[in-house]
Protein backbone atom coordinates (compact mmCIF):
# COMPACT_ATOMS: atom_id res chain seq x y z
CA UNK A 1 0.00 0.00 0.00
CA UNK A 2 1.27 3.42 -0.95
CA UNK A 3 1.77 5.86 2.09
CA UNK A 4 0.06 8.58 1.66
CA UNK A 5 2.00 11.12 4.12
CA UNK A 6 2.88 14.57 3.37
CA UNK A 7 6.87 14.09 1.85
CA UNK A 8 9.00 16.99 2.68
CA UNK A 9 12.26 18.21 0.77
CA UNK A 10 12.36 19.86 -2.96
CA UNK A 11 8.22 18.92 -3.48
CA UNK A 12 6.82 20.23 -0.60
CA UNK A 13 5.43 23.06 -2.95
CA UNK A 14 1.92 25.48 -1.78
CA UNK A 15 0.21 24.19 -4.40
CA UNK A 16 -2.30 26.87 -3.51
CA UNK A 17 0.62 29.90 -3.66
CA UNK A 18 1.55 29.23 -7.11
CA UNK A 19 -2.38 27.98 -8.85
CA UNK A 20 -2.34 31.85 -10.36
CA UNK A 21 0.42 31.20 -11.74
CA UNK A 22 -0.31 28.01 -13.70
CA UNK A 23 -2.22 28.41 -17.01
CA UNK A 24 -3.99 25.13 -17.72
CA UNK A 25 -5.83 22.36 -15.81
CA UNK A 26 -2.83 20.15 -17.00
CA UNK A 27 -0.04 22.12 -15.67
CA UNK A 28 -1.91 21.92 -12.03
CA UNK A 29 -2.29 18.34 -12.38
CA UNK A 30 1.26 17.90 -13.41
CA UNK A 31 2.55 19.69 -10.12
CA UNK A 32 -0.20 18.11 -8.16
CA UNK A 33 1.54 14.01 -9.58
CA UNK A 34 4.98 15.24 -8.66
CA UNK A 35 3.89 15.64 -5.06
CA UNK A 36 2.48 12.99 -4.95
CA UNK A 37 5.59 10.75 -6.77
CA UNK A 38 3.68 9.95 -9.63
CA UNK A 39 5.68 9.65 -12.82
CA UNK A 40 4.29 8.97 -16.51
CA UNK A 41 5.24 7.56 -19.54
CA UNK A 42 2.86 7.61 -22.51
CA UNK A 43 4.70 8.37 -25.85
CA UNK A 44 7.56 7.24 -27.72
CA UNK A 45 10.73 6.60 -25.56
CA UNK A 46 13.72 9.01 -26.23
CA UNK A 47 16.59 10.73 -24.27
CA UNK A 48 14.12 13.65 -23.60
CA UNK A 49 11.57 11.92 -21.62
CA UNK A 50 13.94 9.98 -19.65
CA UNK A 51 15.87 12.73 -18.78
CA UNK A 52 13.13 13.92 -16.96
CA UNK A 53 11.89 10.91 -14.95
CA UNK A 54 15.38 10.38 -14.01
CA UNK A 55 15.74 13.95 -13.08
CA UNK A 56 12.75 13.33 -10.47
CA UNK A 57 13.90 9.76 -9.64
CA UNK A 58 17.02 10.97 -8.52
CA UNK A 59 15.75 14.05 -6.70
CA UNK A 60 13.09 11.63 -5.17
CA UNK A 61 16.26 9.51 -4.02
CA UNK A 62 17.79 12.87 -2.19
CA UNK A 63 14.78 13.84 -0.60
CA UNK A 64 14.29 10.22 1.18
CA UNK A 65 18.06 10.41 1.90
CA UNK A 66 18.50 8.59 5.76
CA UNK A 67 15.45 6.89 5.18
CA UNK A 68 15.04 3.74 5.65
CA UNK A 69 13.33 2.04 2.53
CA UNK A 70 10.31 1.00 4.85
CA UNK A 71 10.15 4.45 5.24
CA UNK A 72 10.28 6.23 2.04
CA UNK A 73 7.08 6.92 0.15
CA UNK A 74 6.87 4.81 -2.97
CA UNK A 75 6.98 6.49 -7.00
CA UNK A 76 4.44 5.19 -9.26
CA UNK A 77 5.80 4.82 -12.61
CA UNK A 78 2.54 4.42 -14.83
CA UNK A 79 3.77 3.12 -18.17
CA UNK A 80 1.57 3.13 -21.49
CA UNK A 81 4.12 3.02 -24.44
CA UNK A 82 4.69 1.12 -28.02
CA UNK A 83 8.61 1.41 -27.01
CA UNK A 84 11.62 3.88 -28.37
CA UNK A 85 15.05 4.61 -28.02
CA UNK A 86 17.67 1.84 -26.75
CA UNK A 87 19.89 3.60 -25.37
CA UNK A 88 17.76 5.91 -23.42
CA UNK A 89 15.70 3.18 -22.17
CA UNK A 90 18.39 0.98 -20.81
CA UNK A 91 19.64 4.15 -18.95
CA UNK A 92 16.27 4.52 -17.35
CA UNK A 93 16.09 0.42 -16.40
CA UNK A 94 19.59 1.35 -14.34
CA UNK A 95 18.22 4.25 -12.45
CA UNK A 96 15.13 2.23 -11.45
CA UNK A 97 16.80 -1.23 -10.35
CA UNK A 98 19.61 1.35 -8.19
CA UNK A 99 17.01 3.62 -6.97
CA UNK A 100 16.35 2.89 -2.99
CA UNK A 101 13.30 4.86 -2.75
CA UNK A 102 10.91 2.05 -4.60
CA UNK A 103 10.01 2.40 -7.65
CA UNK A 104 6.20 0.57 -8.92
CA UNK A 105 5.68 0.43 -12.71
CA UNK A 106 1.60 -0.03 -13.95
CA UNK A 107 0.61 -1.01 -17.48
CA UNK A 108 -2.83 0.81 -17.90
CA UNK A 109 -2.88 0.14 -21.29
CA UNK A 110 0.36 -1.67 -23.03
CA UNK A 111 3.68 -1.94 -22.56
CA UNK A 112 5.64 -2.64 -25.82
CA UNK A 113 9.29 -3.61 -26.71
CA UNK A 114 11.18 -0.94 -24.74
CA UNK A 115 8.16 -0.05 -22.82
CA UNK A 116 8.30 -3.65 -22.22
CA UNK A 117 11.82 -3.90 -21.07
CA UNK A 118 10.88 -0.91 -18.60
CA UNK A 119 8.25 -2.40 -16.58
CA UNK A 120 10.53 -5.21 -15.98
CA UNK A 121 12.44 -2.89 -13.53
CA UNK A 122 10.13 -2.09 -11.06
CA UNK A 123 9.93 -3.28 -7.55
CA UNK A 124 6.59 -3.88 -7.59
CA UNK A 125 5.03 -4.37 -11.27
CA UNK A 126 1.30 -3.90 -11.60
CA UNK A 127 -1.14 -4.37 -14.18
CA UNK A 128 -4.98 -3.75 -15.61
CA UNK A 129 -6.16 -7.15 -16.56
CA UNK A 130 -6.23 -6.07 -20.27
CA UNK A 131 -2.99 -4.67 -19.96
CA UNK A 132 -0.83 -5.72 -23.34
CA UNK A 133 2.77 -6.88 -23.65
CA UNK A 134 5.22 -6.96 -26.04
CA UNK A 135 8.87 -8.71 -25.94
CA UNK A 136 10.60 -8.43 -29.44
CA UNK A 137 14.33 -8.35 -30.53
CA UNK A 138 14.20 -4.66 -31.64
CA UNK A 139 15.11 -2.30 -34.94
CA UNK A 140 18.04 -1.61 -35.59
CA UNK A 141 19.52 0.63 -38.77
CA UNK A 142 23.84 0.71 -39.24
CA UNK A 143 24.74 3.16 -42.21
CA UNK A 144 28.11 3.42 -42.10
CA UNK A 145 32.07 1.69 -43.57
CA UNK A 146 31.69 -2.29 -43.92
CA UNK A 147 34.43 -2.50 -40.92
CA UNK A 148 32.79 -0.15 -38.98
CA UNK A 149 29.25 -1.97 -39.64
CA UNK A 150 30.72 -5.01 -38.70
CA UNK A 151 32.03 -3.20 -35.24
CA UNK A 152 28.44 -2.01 -35.07
CA UNK A 153 26.85 -5.82 -34.95
CA UNK A 154 29.29 -6.98 -33.00
CA UNK A 155 28.50 -4.78 -30.23
CA UNK A 156 25.10 -5.37 -30.84
CA UNK A 157 25.26 -9.08 -29.96
CA UNK A 158 26.48 -7.78 -26.63
CA UNK A 159 23.84 -5.34 -25.91
CA UNK A 160 21.48 -8.52 -26.99
CA UNK A 161 23.12 -10.61 -24.18
CA UNK A 162 22.99 -8.12 -22.03
CA UNK A 163 19.00 -8.08 -22.70
CA UNK A 164 18.77 -11.47 -22.45
CA UNK A 165 20.04 -12.26 -18.80
CA UNK A 166 18.43 -8.90 -17.86
CA UNK A 167 14.82 -10.70 -18.71
CA UNK A 168 15.48 -14.03 -17.27
CA UNK A 169 16.88 -12.48 -14.30
CA UNK A 170 13.40 -10.57 -13.88
CA UNK A 171 10.57 -13.14 -15.12
CA UNK A 172 10.47 -16.81 -14.33
CA UNK A 173 11.17 -17.99 -17.97
CA UNK A 174 14.34 -19.48 -19.18
CA UNK A 175 17.19 -18.70 -21.78
CA UNK A 176 15.78 -21.52 -23.90
CA UNK A 177 12.35 -20.25 -23.40
CA UNK A 178 13.67 -16.58 -24.04
CA UNK A 179 15.79 -17.78 -27.34
CA UNK A 180 12.54 -19.66 -28.60
CA UNK A 181 10.49 -16.31 -28.68
CA UNK A 182 13.69 -13.70 -29.48
CA UNK A 183 12.61 -13.09 -32.94
CA UNK A 184 8.98 -13.28 -32.99
CA UNK A 185 6.57 -10.52 -32.00
CA UNK A 186 5.53 -12.13 -28.50
CA UNK A 187 2.59 -10.52 -27.14
CA UNK A 188 0.66 -11.16 -24.14
CA UNK A 189 -1.86 -9.93 -22.29
CA UNK A 190 -1.77 -9.20 -18.39
CA UNK A 191 -2.35 -13.07 -17.21
CA UNK A 192 0.13 -14.57 -18.95
CA UNK A 193 2.16 -11.72 -18.11
CA UNK A 194 2.35 -12.91 -14.60
CA UNK A 195 2.37 -16.37 -15.49
CA UNK A 196 5.85 -15.62 -17.27
CA UNK A 197 6.92 -13.40 -14.14
CA UNK A 198 6.96 -9.61 -16.20
CA UNK A 199 4.16 -8.73 -13.94
CA UNK A 200 3.23 -9.03 -10.03
CA UNK A 201 -0.37 -7.71 -9.22
CA UNK A 202 -3.51 -7.81 -11.96
CA UNK A 203 -5.36 -4.65 -10.51
CA UNK A 204 -9.09 -6.23 -9.98
CA UNK A 205 -7.46 -9.84 -9.17
CA UNK A 206 -4.57 -9.68 -6.65
CA UNK A 207 -5.06 -6.02 -5.60
CA UNK A 208 -7.15 -2.70 -5.61
CA UNK A 209 -6.29 0.03 -7.72
CA UNK A 210 -5.64 2.26 -4.57
CA UNK A 211 -2.51 0.61 -3.68
CA UNK A 212 -1.45 2.34 -7.33
CA UNK A 213 -3.13 6.06 -6.88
Amino acid sequence: MVNNSTEIGYYDIDLNAIMSSLDTVEEIFYIKNLKNRKLFISDEIDQYLVNDIVMHIMQYNADDKGLNIEDRKPIILYIVTRGGELEAGLELIDVILNSKTPIYTVNLGYQYSMGFLIGLAGHKRYAISNARYLMHDGSSCIWDSGAKVQDRLEFNKCIDHRVRDYVVSRSNITYEEYDRKFRVEWYMFADEAKKNGFVDYIIGVDCDISEVI
